[in-house]
């Protein structure tokens, strides 16, 4: 059988002992009546245990005990024999002080024997009594479940946390846009997926990166993302995008201690593919940096949808040089002009009849076919889109994706 070893930090209270149970006992001199008789007295008895000077030396199996008796002539054969002719010379003993994870090791080591017929506990040897598989299963799973509870509870904190994290930016968006759109779509409670948007007297920043994993590591992640977005904006300019993501890079490399050179000596090689922008409201233009994210920009004039360039790095992973300069690109900004961003949670789900990913090509043909609607609305046409493609497929990772038209 199969027993959970993960036990809450409640459990370290508990012991072999919290689930000592008082039973008759018997010793070698005791006969097979006297066990019949014991076990017809007690309906619930599951193992007798043999003791000699108050130390175990068997189990006698109730099932096993009562199946040999109702044989053909063997209460006149055994009634009156030792009863160690059908005794368990290796039930399972355990201290009443081991601890509970110590117990189901041993109890899954021995099989289905010691939740079938229980354990006997001692104290220095002695025997004290005995324990019920049955009742280490519920203990374990008690425990188990409360484990459970108290994880989700730190989840949804953390949900918390990065939900007021976010806010502060959608709220700067608020203020500042006109037409634009935003989808945030963790594939857990929390997730790996992260934005800032910040306002500046001459236009403003938008940060977006997707953290390696999801869930609580990539939560985990996206906090020290913020913490690094904030320590760089205090060496870098705003309309320093190139700086910003060196700069992003290099403390997430320091956080991490993925300074060295290969993955086999370093703890982990996680990162962040990321994009920040900067809209230059006077010049009336964009400047980028691109670290594998997806962007995408219509032309109010143009008949195909471009890419926003890119380089083929991310930040804080071990094949990113600490000192790597990622290129800076600029390009005017003409009224109605539309660009969005995606993490690659949108471009990878598996769906549509073939069981393939969205792709970009989707995503470019869905801005062209729905280039007339407010940012707003094509953001619902996107989530419209994908989940029909995605069908019953399992969401693969953070959906984000944030548009806006000039």
């Amino acid at each position: 059988m199969d027993i959970p070893l993960a036990l809450v930090s409640s459990s370290q209270q508990l012991n072999a002992g919290s689930l000592r149970i008082a039973v008759p006992h018997v010793t070698p001199e005791s006969s097979n009546m006297q066990v019949m008789a014991l076990f017809n007295e007690h309906k619930s008895l599951i193992g007798l245990p043999v003791l000699e000077k108050n130390r175990p030396v068997g189990m006698i199996n109730r099932h096993i005990f009562l199946s040999q008796m109702s044989r053909p002539f063997f209460h006149e054969l055994y009634d009156q024999k030792s009863c160690i002719a059908f005794m368990d010379k290796t039930p399972l003993i355990v201290e009443a002080d081991a601890g509970l994870e110590y117990l189901a090791e041993r109890v899954v080591e021995t099989g289905d024997k010691a939740v079938a017929e229980g354990f006997i506990l001692t104290e220095a040897g002695d025997y004290v009594g005995i324990g019920l598989g049955i009742d280490l299963i519920k203990t374990v799973s008690g425990l188990q479940a409360r484990q459970h509870e108290q994880i989700m509870q730190s989840i949804e904190y953390a949900r918390v946390i990065q939900d007021a994290m976010l806010n502060r930016s959608r709220q700067n968006m608020e203020t500042c846009l006109r037409d634009w759109c935003l989808s945030w779509y963790p594939r857990d409670c929390v997730g790996g997926d992260i934005y800032a948007f910040q306002r500046y007297n001459h236009g403003w920043l938008l940060v977006i990166a997707d953290c390696t994993g999801h869930g609580v590591p990539g939560a985990f992640m996206t906090f020290i993302f913020s913490s690094a977005l904030e320590k760089a904006l205090t060496q870098a300019a705003p309309d320093e995008p190139d700086r910003l993501l060196s700069l992003i890079n290099q403390h997430i490399k320091h956080s991490l201690s993925q300074l060295q050179t290969t993955p086999n000596h370093s703890q982990s090689n996680d990162g962040c593919d990321a994009i920040a922008l900067f809209v230059d409201a006077r010049e009336e233009q964009i400047v980028w940096a691109n670290a594998q994210m997806h962007a995408f920009l219509l032309g109010a004039e143009d008949d195909a949808v471009t890419l926003l360039e890119g380089d083929r790095k991310g930040m804080g992973y071990i094949d990113t040089p600490v000192d790597f300069r990622w290129q800076r690109h600029q390009r005017a900004l003409a009224p109605g002009d539309q660009v969005l961003i995606v993490t690659d949670g949108v471009t990878d789900q598996i769906g549509g009849e073939r069981k393939i990913m969205f792709g970009k090509n989707r995503i470019q043909t869905l801005l062209l076919e729905q280039r007339h609607l407010p940012m707003r609305e094509f953001s619902d046409a996107l989530f419209a889109r994908l989940r029909d493609w995605q069908g019953k497929q399992p969401a693969r990772d953070d959906m984000t994706w944030f548009g806006f038209r000039w």
